[in-house]
């Protein structure tokens, strides 16, 4: 009898449901984001920062780390809430979220050319209507903007951040995958005191000459000429690509990069490769950025110890 007046009220409740209007609302983010749109800037973007403040206060007399993120409508959500239990246990430090926006996105549409002009270092034009990215302008037209978006990171982002909240100057860590990561990688080589920490994931580096010998192409030219001064304290960099990721031979590419960079033999500069079995490019991000983020800390002092694999050079 108990099993019949259970389906009974079961039932009773479906059809109430079935027969009730019920209304959708709106989904609020579960985690408090602070959004601002600053000033047209150097470079004459309107850009948007959304800022996700720790979700627990920092050690006694210090400040709360900065994870910044590029393409912060792909990276900033998922990221700012799939790591929350490695916060509240100390894994990884209390940490300010900030993904770099732009104003024209704020319906939440992502527009190519955004990438294009700032995740590129160099400009180019398809050599004729055979290339892969001729059929695409947005893919091309307005490229080779990065100087100019580190500038407006620099002189701009970055104090605003640390004049409006309570955040450390010296452990600051950028992240970026695909393109994005292209422009990480250009800011680990031309401005490495930016950052004291990077994850970077799945770059770009065949952009605009992929069908160069991996020698001769443009980021690897900037490695022969790396000036050594420009990392005056620890730099710690992890870099993943998805062991699926052979199209535009990605794998080979950061093989060629991070065996480059440690030929540099550059102290304060501590490498570490993951090729991740089983993920292709689109969806290589969340494993990545979950490994490389608890990554980054292990071993570090006042940081809870994780089973974390990865291993910093000596």
């Amino acid at each position: 009898m108990k099993k019949i007046a259970l389906l009974l009220t079961a039932l009773v409740f479906s059809l109430n449901l079935l027969s009730q209007t019920i209304e959708p609302k709106p989904f609020e983010f579960p985690y408090k984001v602070f959004v601002y749109d600053l000033p047209t800037s150097s470079n004459g973007i309107d850009y948007r920062l959304y800022i996700r403040p720790p979700l627990r206060n920092p050690e006694n007399g210090e400040k709360s780390s900065s994870f910044y993120f590029l393409d912060a409508l792909s990276l900033f959500v998922p990221s700012a809430a799939m790591s929350n239990n490695y916060e509240y246990f100390n894994y990884i430090p209390s940490a300010y979220f900030i993904g770099i926006g732009y104003s024209n996105e704020a319906d939440g549409t992502p527009k190519e050319e955004n990438r294009t002009r700032d995740y590129t270092p160099t400009q180019f034009t398809p050599p004729d209507s055979t290339h892969f990215l001729a059929s695409n302008p947005v893919d091309y037209v307005g490229s080779g903007g990065t100087d100019a978006f580190l500038n407006v990171l620099k002189e701009q982002i970055i104090p605003f951040v640390e004049k409006h909240f309570e955040v450390s100057e010296s452990d600051r860590v950028l992240i970026g995958k695909s393109i994005s990561g292209l422009a990480a990688t250009h800011t680990l080589l031309t401005q490495p005191d930016l950052f004291n920490r990077y994850l970077i994931i799945s770059p770009s580096l065949w952009w605009d000459d992929w069908n160069y010998p991996r020698h001769d192409r443009y980021v690897m030219k900037q490695v022969s000429s790396l000036n050594k001064d420009l990392f005056g304290n620890e730099t710690r960099v992890y870099f993943a690509v998805g062991g699926e990721e052979a199209g535009f031979g990605m794998i080979t590419d950061l093989y060629v990069l991070v065996n480059k960079l440690r030929m540099k033999r550059i102290d304060n500069l501590k490498l570490y490769l993951d090729v991740l079995d089983g993920e292709i490019h689109e969806g290589v991000f969340p494993s990545a950025f979950m490994k490389g983020i608890i990554g980054i800390y292990c071993n570090e002092e006042k940081i809870r110890p994780s089973p974390s694999p990865v291993k910093w050079d000596d």
